[in-house]
């Protein structure tokens, strides 16, 4: 396993605010001294997702999981030990260096750092062709006809990939990048679809390209568009899958926009890169791009960590009519108030946005309308509601997407503004609405299950003598009785005495319970489960009591484990094949354990 020093790792951690970190991922309230918002680790409606700053740590009440801020990291970008600590350690300016590397996960780091360089080198490239290369005026016209700037291209980064795959390949190997590496970045193609050939091919070539980032920014894929409609079936075509990128967990424009959505607690959803840039630019920051994706239900849960609500914003015709009530069944059961705009016919945010203005775009903003309104709205003009076949399809859909509504108020209101427009009787509607309805399923289906780290971290807790516990929580929220502890040099007691291996962990460590960097560099060094196991004991109230309490429960231990050791030796007594010896051996040690346990039990009659 990599090994970094415990010194750096002490560096790090002192040097990371963890309600700073969190917060770039979740929208987080203070609430006394702690901060809490939704948990990104499952679907939750309510808040039990909670960060203590002066301890360093997160846990959620809902799913268990938790940990220090190495943790979070890992957990939440999918990062090595190693890779988290870097990158926190590069956030605060610290040099990490590992004195004990893991081969697999050498290898794993170093491939992930090659394809992200790979992709930085190549967006670069792209971009420097688009901006200075005769090649590119097709492109650049393009842009131009679209109203976008150069500087708006330096902003985004915008590139233009070449119709050769000579330059492709003059370019990677003047930078040394073979051709496999450039396979699993998902910029080469096995097998040219154009001649049949076998070998390799450009993915995408006379496109302009828009590099995708990941919540930190670094380039992770493209998305490469035509320039002429004659020049391929598919007008965009995205990077394929790989080490780096998930289509289904990526939103364009989210790392530059997350902040603003957090600050307005709402989040305009709108179809393309280019619309979603010209919004942003335009001075409406809170705005992300679909991508012509399906909406799942990992962008969903990313909208919920940092707004309440969002605002579909999708062309007015019947493609972008469906894709919003695809977005509605995926958005509405996480509790997101879920709305949407009508654009003039034949414009789009960037084309409105460039005739008539930000204020315009902003006003429409204003006036969306909640879901359920705008499909009864829609419906009144595409369909003949006075057609009762018609009108009791209509009444059937609308029940489907009234069931999805988190809220009990959004439900009944809903109910009746669509039983007045479709002329229907309140309560008959009502219960047509109710009669498949179960909140405790539809509650269950929109939360993920935890995943088995968390899981295996509360199974822990539960798996522990309940003394042992009770020891190590007053251990872990009081430096004086884990000091005590350990000057009792007793510990050797927990060997023999099952569900004790936490209260062992903190015992035989260096933790300094007083030390809030020492509390996280212990978490650290921790197995998943055992640190989640931890943060969810320091996530709980403190127990009263002190070193007093501690040494009846340290008594109480000593007595649970002669009672276990009295035990074990029976059943080895059971056991065939002991020589008399070992048999003689055996009864002498249960005569000896059973007058210990009794003489307890004499002193102590509360002990077990």
């Amino acid at each position: 396993m990599p090994r970094i020093p415990e010194e750096t790792i002490q560096q790090v951690l002192a040097a990371t605010d963890i309600v700073d970190l969190v917060g770039r991922y979740v929208k987080l309230r203070r609430m006394g001294s702690l901060f809490k918002g939704l948990c990104p680790f499952h679907t939750e409606r309510t808040p039990s997702f909670t960060v203590s700053q002066s301890r360093g740590t997160y846990h959620c009440f809902g799913c268990g999981a938790g940990g220090s801020a190495i943790r979070f990291v890992m957990e939440h970008d999918g990062m090595s030990f190693v890779e988290a600590v870097k990158r926190l350690g590069d956030a605060a300016g610290i040099r990490i260096e590992e004195e004990v590397w893991d081969a697999n996960a050498e290898a794993a780091a170093k491939t992930r750092a090659l394809l992200l360089r790979v992709h930085q080198d190549i967006a670069s490239w792209y971009h420097a062709l688009l901006m200075k290369h005769r090649m590119a005026d097709e492109a650049r016209q393009y842009l131009k006809s679209r109203g976008m700037t150069a500087e708006v291209a330096k902003s985004w980064k915008l590139g233009y990939a070449p119709p050769s795959g000579e330059m492709l390949r003059e370019w990677a190997a003047g930078k040394g990048y073979a051709e496999g590496v450039l396979i699993d970045a998902g910029i080469l193609g096995a097998g040219d679809p154009d001649s049949g050939r076998p070998g390799t091919y450009p993915r995408f070539r006379h496109r302009l390209m828009f590099p995708i980032r990941n919540d930190q920014g670094e380039v992770i894929a493209f998305t490469a568009r035509i320039l002429r409609a004659d020049q391929h079936p598919a007008k965009y075509v995205n990077s394929p899958e790989t080490m780096l990128f998930t289509k289904s967990k990526v939103l364009f424009g989210f790392d530059r926009s997350k902040r603003a959505i957090a600050k307005a607690g709402q989040a305009v959803i709108v179809e393309g890169q280019i619309d979603m840039m010209t919004v942003f630019d335009s001075g409406i920051e809170n705005v992300v791009a679909s991508q012509g994706t399906a909406f799942t239900e990992f962008h969903a849960r990313m909208l919920k960590r940092h707004a309440d609500e969002v605002v579909l914003c999708f062309d007015a015709d019947n493609a972008g009519i469906n894709a919003a009530g695809k977005a509605f069944h995926t958005l509405a059961p996480t509790g997101l108030i879920v709305k949407c705009v009508a654009l003039p016919k034949g414009d789009d945010p960037d084309s409105l946005i460039r005739t008539q203005g930000p204020g315009a775009f902003a006003e429409i903003i204003k006036s969306a309308r909640e879901f359920i309104d705008f499909q009864v709205e829609h419906a009144a003009t595409r369909r003949n509601l006075n057609e009762m076949r018609e009108r009791v399809r209509f009444a059937d859909e609308m029940a489907a997407s009234i069931r999805l509504l988190d809220s009990p108020v959004a439900r009944e209101t809903a109910i009746q503004r669509v039983a007045v427009r479709l002329g229907l009787p309140e309560e008959t509607y009502r219960r047509q609405v109710l009669r498949d309805f179960n909140p405790q399923a539809q509650k269950a289906s929109a939360t993920t299950t935890p995943t088995m780290k968390t899981s295996d971290g509360r199974q822990l807790l539960v798996s522990q003598d309940k003394t042992a516990l009770l020891l190590c929580r007053l251990a872990f929220s009081n430096a004086e009785v884990l000091h005590w502890l350990r000057q009792t040099r007793r510990e050797d007691i927990l060997d023999d005495l099952p569900g004790a291996s936490m209260l062992a962990l903190l015992w035989r460590s260096q933790c300094d319970p007083a030390d809030p960097t020492s509390t996280s560099v212990f978490l650290a060094s921790l197995e998943p489960a055992e640190e989640s196991a931890f943060a969810g004991l320091l996530a709980q109230p403190a127990p009263p009591g002190g070193i007093e309490e501690a040494g009846h429960a340290l008594d109480a231990l000593e007595t649970a484990r002669l009672h276990a050791l009295i035990q074990r030796a029976q059943t080895q007594l059971k056991q065939p094949g002991l020589t008399p010896e070992e048999d003689a051996s055996l009864h002498q040690r249960i005569i000896a354990w059973r007058k210990e346990y009794l003489d307890r039990r004499k002193r102590d009659p509360d002990t077990r």
